[in-house]
């Protein structure tokens, strides 16, 4: 990345983070193993220099992810993160990506703070790259990560198209209209009392739709397997096309995976059991997955996720950019950023915008196009700005502001 040097000032120093818990209404429900929902709840970061320069981030916990709430990471943000973030007043665009790179991810008791981490790093990232005019395109550069990130993939990363393995009527329905709409990547969610009769049902529908064309897609059963129904559901799997099945077992202990993975008839990915570089450092040392589900706000931010796609790189694994259910644009933003670092993901999730949600939080709107085609984003920060307007509209309480001058 090219280092610009820009004589530090007073105005760049930072001076407040606020945050807002929102509450996002959905157009419709969304229901998989773990959850079923018509909203999402979503804290969003807003990091404010002293010239005035307002930088956005955000994180969606669930606490069957990283086992974080809103209230847990505004409290974090508050006593944790807050304090190291004290006379931040970068020279130049990398010495704030070192401030950001710095924040810890855990408290001192030891308990995870992921999503904590990810809406204030993302915040730092937004509000110094607009005020040095810098994009984030440059990061993996600046990590080191030249070498990977230089592959060109044989055509762009797609999105997915997820299908509810729940409630076939309905997604019969939106395969159609996702088919219509030139998808050709699908995610089937599963974890329910009729798993193996639904999955039947669907993998007849996929094949005659795909009839001409080579059918790609996963299944992801959200943990709700346990060792012998997933490798049960593996041995059918094998027969139905899958390129890997995402998350069988419920995150825990790290041992049972070993046995899944002896006896899987299909490559497997990580998501849940997936939150640090250790974790991928595991998985991979000891065989046990080919593939990773990287999250931006599970995983801590876009620099701990550039970190985990490289890690998978090293260990000759794929990886896939998921999303959590209901993320906005800002989310979004990122997720596209890292993706113009990392062409060679196997898949996306991201980017649902208002194909999910009533309304997005940013402008331009953050949705993926016909074919699960992203658009590109040039501009400096994440390249999105915030309908602060928005952020009042769909406040779930008060925001709170966190002074650092």
């Amino acid at each position: 990345m090219k280092r610009q040097k820009i004589t530090p000032k007073i105005s760049n120093r930072l001076v407040q983070l606020e945050l807002f818990p929102l509450r996002l209404p959905f157009r419709h429900p969304f229901l998989h193993a773990a959850a079923q929902r018509s909203s999402t709840d979503t804290l969003i970061a807003a990091a404010l220099l002293a010239d005035g320069t307002v930088g956005f981030g955000e994180a969606v916990p669930r606490t069957y992810v990283t086992g974080e709430t809103i209230e847990s990471v505004q409290y974090d943000v508050r006593t944790v993160l807050a304090d190291s973030l004290k006379n931040m007043q970068p020279d130049n665009f990398s010495e704030a990506l070192e401030w950001a790179d710095n924040l810890p991810f855990q408290n001192e008791q030891g308990r995870n703070m992921n999503c904590a981490r990810c809406c204030v790093e993302l915040a730092l990232l937004d509000a110094y790259g607009k005020f040095f005019q810098t994009p984030l395109s440059g990061i993996a550069g600046w990590l080191g990560f030249g070498a990977f990130t230089s592959l060109r993939p044989d055509h762009p990363v797609r999105v997915s198209g997820i299908l509810d393995g729940s409630r076939l009527a309905r997604t019969k329905h939106r395969f159609r209209l996702m088919r219509w709409f030139g998808m050709h990547d699908f995610k089937l969610k599963l974890g329910g009392p009729h798993d193996e009769e639904n999955l039947k049902i669907i993998y007849k529908k996929l094949k005659r739709s795909f009839r001409n064309e080579r059918l790609s897609w996963r299944v992801d059963a959200n943990g709700a397997w346990d060792i012998d129904t997933a490798v049960a559901m593996s041995e059918i799997l094998s027969q139905m096309e899958v390129y890997c099945l995402e998350q069988p077992i419920a995150a825990g202990d790290q041992s049972h995976w070993k046995t899944l993975a002896d006896l899987s008839q299909v490559p497997l990915m990580a998501d849940e059991s997936l939150l640090s570089s250790e974790d991928a450092e595991y998985f991979a040392q000891n065989d046990l997955v080919d593939y990773f589900n990287i999250r931006i706000s599970k995983n801590g931010g876009l620099l701990p996720s550039l970190r985990l796609a490289e890690i998978a790189y090293k260990w000759g694994r794929e990886h896939i950019l998921g999303a959590m259910v209901g993320e906005s644009g800002i989310l979004a933003a990122a997720g596209i950023q890292f993706l113009q670092m990392v062409p060679h993901t196997a898949a996306a999730e991201i980017a649902y915008s208002t194909f999910l949600l009533r309304e997005d939080l940013v402008t331009p709107p953050i949705r993926f196009g016909y074919g699960g085609k992203l658009r590109k984003l040039n501009g400096p920060g994440l390249g999105v700005e915030v309908k602060k307007d928005r952020l009042a509209k769909y406040l779930a309480a008060s925001p709170r502001k966190i002074g650092l001058a």
